[in-house]
């Protein structure tokens, strides 16, 4: 849980329902989705599976919140469009716990890694079903791609507003929209980069998005010497 300095044992009753909420839920879209297990294609499966870890290993520290943001979220998107949900989702939640316990610059709490996954868990299931439900009614795919990137900032932003709120008394609002300050622009350009990807794929092969982890090293140096740098 980003921002969160607290123990479980001293957060106030909402935050700890409110946590157990996500957790409940996230758990429960993750066991469904194991439940109906499809892949049709292992090894594109296990290979995106791969390059998304590789990604989520390269964390930038958010300025002015407690926070890392990694740069695997092309990769997410990839999943839910190439991927059955099932895939989309496991993948989400392995990105998701390796972001939060590699090399973490303070220890985290089991909680706070299973709420991050649980909040994945949920941005992902909410993205593909956006996805799927465009789709199915012959929307375009740079829509359909746009309308999930959409839905996964949501799903991935609100939780974490909420739980600050609760536990940390911030502002719902003025944290939501550092958030979103800090980070629409990677959004934006992830959607951007995974639409290419998927549009690629159909001509070259489903090998075409793992060729993306070079440009996404790219981003992850410049986000680090962009937030590293001195303010004048």
């Amino acid at each position: 849980m980003p921002g969160i300095g607290k123990s479980m044992k001293t957060l106030s009753i909402r935050a700890k329902a409110f946590i157990g909420l996500v957790l409940l839920a996230g758990s429960a879209i993750l066991v469904d989705g194991l439940l109906h297990w499809k892949a049709a294609d292992w090894l594109e499966f296990v290979a995106l599976l791969m390059v998304t870890i590789g990604a989520s290993r390269l964390k930038v520290k958010l300025p002015g919140i407690n926070g890392c943001m990694s740069v695997n979220l092309p990769f997410f998107l990839i999943a839910i469009a190439q991927l059955s949900a099932a895939e989309a989702l496991v993948i989400g939640c392995a990105g998701s716990l390796v972001q939060s316990l590699w090399a973490a610059s303070r220890k985290m709490k089991p909680v706070q890694a299973a709420f991050n996954v649980a909040i994945m868990a949920l941005a992902v299931a909410l993205a593909a079903l956006t996805f799927g439900f465009l789709l199915g009614r012959n929307t375009s795919l740079p829509l359909a791609m746009t309308a999930a990137g959409a839905a996964f900032f949501l799903a991935n932003t609100l939780p974490v507003t909420i739980v600050l709120w609760f536990a940390e008394e911030q502002s719902p609002v003025r944290t939501w929209l550092a958030m979103a300050r800090l980070t629409f622009p990677y959004y934006l350009l992830s959607t951007g980069i995974a639409l290419a990807a998927c549009t690629a794929a159909k001509h070259v092969g489903w090998q075409s998005p793992l060729l993306i982890f070079p440009l996404m090293y790219f981003t992850y140096l410049s986000y680090q010497l962009y937030f590293s740098a001195p303010s004048k």
